[in-house]
Order: C-alpha cells, then structure tokens, then sequence
C-alpha cells in the first residue's frame, strides 16, 4: 500500500455531518494524508485566505450557511481548476445539477454512497497530479 504523506498536499472536507466528516477523514488518514475540516462556506473561505496549503476540497453540499454553489463560486474567484481541485459530493445525481456542479466549478461530482472507496481514489489522483507537475 501506498502512503500519501507529503507535507504540502492537504485535504479540508467541508461538511456540517460530524459522521460522515469523521468517517471520511479516517479513511484518508489511513492512506497517509493531511486532513483537515471546515464546517461552512464562510469557515472554508476563511481557511482558504488565511492557509495557502489547502490541495484538494471535498464539499458534501448545501451548508448552513451557504449553498454549495455559492461556496464554489466563490473559491473560484481566487483559484482555478487546477490550483485547488473540487469534489462535490451529493445524494442526487441528476444531470442538472451534475451540469451545474461542474459549470460552477467542481472538478467532479460524486455521487455519496456508502462506500468512500471512490472518494479515497480521487484524492490518490489529484495527489499524483499535484505531485507530478
């Protein structure tokens, strides 16, 4: 097994469900990577501001405080595509939003389910990308 642990490649999972937030975290940990939270929109634009080693955001949608189209949004206006990736994480999966997601910013979409195994890949590619440019 392969451990991901480079200093310079952080994870923040952006959800208010402590479950889930919690049980995707050790999952990540277990492969060896940085992880860190933040529990709304505005939490996470201020982590972003503040912290310029964030590598990957997963956000599981709506907040509290904003929606997840807007929280996209806005960390677009400041990073692109390729400087800080995007997973969007849903129970939906209808073309619409999937399309919407995608045109506002995320770099995909999954669908959530039980298993965190395709989550877990995700960051394992955005971290070979991160570390091969």
């Amino acid at each position: 097994m392969q451990v991901y642990e480079e200093k310079y490649f952080k994870i923040f999972i952006v959800d208010e469900n402590v479950q889930f937030r919690n049980t995707l975290a050790s999952r990540l940990r277990l492969q060896g990577f940085s992880v860190e939270f933040a529990t709304g929109g505005f939490h996470l634009l201020h982590i972003l501001e503040k912290h310029k080693d964030c590598s990957l955001v997963i956000m599981h949608e709506d907040m509290l405080d904003m929606s997840a189209e807007e929280i996209i949004s806005l960390v677009r206006t400041t990073k692109n595509k390729t400087d800080l990736p995007i997973l969007f994480i849903s129970h939906g999966g209808n073309e619409e939003e999937i399309c919407e997601m995608i045109f506002n910013g995320a770099n995909e979409y999954i669908i959530k389910t039980e298993n965190f195994q395709p989550i877990v890949d995700r960051a394992k590619k955005y971290f070979t990308l991160l570390k091969n440019s």
